[in-house]
């Protein structure tokens, strides 16, 4: 029988001690939402241990909570964080309340994070109102992930950005909502300093060289081609590289002849160009696979990467309904997926999934990037090392976090099942062992890992087509 009766619930009692940045707020900092110049005011700071680590870190930052910090002023922020507040309050009204409150403090972007259902076991936990009551007295409310979505876009009239599972990002302005998922969707792949070509030395005289005197400038300029795949227009330049030109007496137009001849590669430039074409037929096609607000207010940079690289809105709409039509057609999504094993790529198990490593996505074809952002749009990223298994027949994408992947034969412990059918995220426990880790990293014929491998085929008695075994 469920307990209604009403009893003090200690919640400050699920503050925890960090000495580390919390996930929600790892999450920004390494998706580059939270840096130098933005404000950051944490709602529900618990012992502030985010706030002194941000501080650190040069990020201007600030908190409220009412048992730690209840005299604290609640100002308006860049970057407010409602961390794990939800979660901890019995009342379903006022965690409704305390969400509006941190929605209105945030002039970007608000961040949400709760637990979620399957995270942590409840047996044994006595069950109360909507959630349970722990061990300490304490309240806690697991969420389903559609269900914190559907609460926030009720709450805030905003459609919410899955960041991982049980974390949303809330964006004031929809251009920064696209540019944050065309950023997301490219993945890890483009470090323009990758892309580099290093200027040759050149014998100091008394009075340096132009290109030497505006470097940092030319610097800025192909960090900016060789992520775009064009030229910048000049107001997409910041303050000091206007500055520098300036006080060097040298045009714009100037400083971008001299960057093309000095540090931008021409066969460089042409594969950044051809990799933002695709960038941004993914992300589109994302856009209108999961019917986003925001798709219709791109950023003025992303305007204008979409004219330079496809001449107008409509042929690039055109070209982004492809990739749809794609996702559509299983023959075609699995003929992808064994060019992709057949190219090094993951590995293809017994039931046709494709299973890659999670780091390798980003080098899938755009039709695979597609697929697995369908999934990341529901579920977000989780933060740990992982495999990810593509079922497009039964429309499922299962991401395994692995306990150690530097063991021959890695295990997981649970999944993260992804049902685009029902646009739903299930975690449930999963103890496996990767069995074809040679396949799925990529690595190379001759490895050891292959030699391991072979060994334990013939112990099982022969070919082992599974990919993941259970345990």
């Amino acid at each position: 029988m469920i307990d209604q009766k009403p009893i003090p619930i200690p919640r400050h009692r699920t503050a925890m001690v960090r000495h580390t940045l919390s996930q929600p707020m790892s999450l920004a900092v390494r998706h580059g939402i939270v840096r130098r110049g933005m404000t950051v005011f944490d709602y529900g700071c618990g012992q502030g241990d985010d706030l002194r680590a941000l501080a650190s870190a040069g990020v201007e930052a600030a908190g409220w909570d009412p048992h730690f910090a209840p005299e604290a002023s609640r100002n308006e922020a860049q970057i407010v964080n409602l961390g794990f507040v939800l979660n901890v309050i019995e009342d379903p009204a006022e965690r409704v309340v305390a969400l509006k409150a941190a929605w209105a403090l945030a002039t970007r972007m608000l961040v949400v994070s709760v637990m979620i259902v399957g995270a942590v076991p409840v047996d044994g936990l006595r069950q109360f109102g909507d959630g349970y009551l722990t061990a300490r007295g304490t309240f806690q409310k697991y969420f389903q992930q559609a269900e914190l979505k559907a609460m926030l876009t009720q709450t805030t009239g905003i459609e919410p950005v899955a960041l991982a599972p049980g974390i949303f990002a809330l964006f004031r302005s929809p251009e920064d909502e696209q540019d944050f998922l065309l950023e997301r969707r490219r993945g890890r792949r483009a470090s323009t300093s990758a892309y580099r070509t290093d200027r040759p030395a050149r014998v100091s005289s008394a009075k340096p060289q132009l290109v030497d005197r505006i470097a940092d400038a030319i610097d800025a300029i192909a960090r900016f081609a060789l992520q775009h795949g064009r030229l910048p227009h000049p107001d997409e330049m910041p303050s000091d590289v206007h500055d520098l030109l300036t006080t060097e007496r040298v045009s714009f137009a100037r400083a971008l002849e001299i960057s093309q001849d000095a540090s931008i590669n021409e066969e460089l430039f042409g594969r950044a160009a051809s990799e933002r074409r695709e960038d941004l037929l993914v992300h589109q096609a994302l856009n209108i696979l999961n019917r986003s607000r925001s798709a219709s207010r791109p950023s003025p940079a992303m305007v204008r990467d979409i004219r330079h690289h496809f001449g107008s809105q409509q042929q690039f709409a055109e070209q982004a309904l492809e990739y749809l039509h794609g996702l559509a057609d299983a023959q075609r999504t699995a003929a992808a997926m064994r060019r992709a094993a057949d190219n090094g790529f993951g590995a293809i198990d017994e039931d046709g999934r494709l299973v890659i490593d999670s780091a390798r996505v980003v080098d899938l074809e755009g039709l695979l990037r597609c697929y697995v952002g369908c999934a990341v749009y529901l579920s977000g990223e989780i933060g740990q090392e992982h495999i990810v298994r593509l079922d497009p027949l039964h429309r499922r994408t299962t991401l395994f976090p692995l306990t150690d992947k530097r063991q021959p034969f890695p295990e997981t412990v649970s999944s993260i099942t992804i049902d685009l059918k029902r646009q739903d995220v299930i975690i449930r426990e999963d103890p496996r062992v990767l069995v074809r880790k040679a396949d799925v990293f990529g690595m190379a014929l001759r490895s050891r890992q292959r030699s391991i491998e072979a060994q334990r085929r013939v112990a099982n008695g022969g070919e082992e087509a599974k990919v993941l075994v259970r345990i």
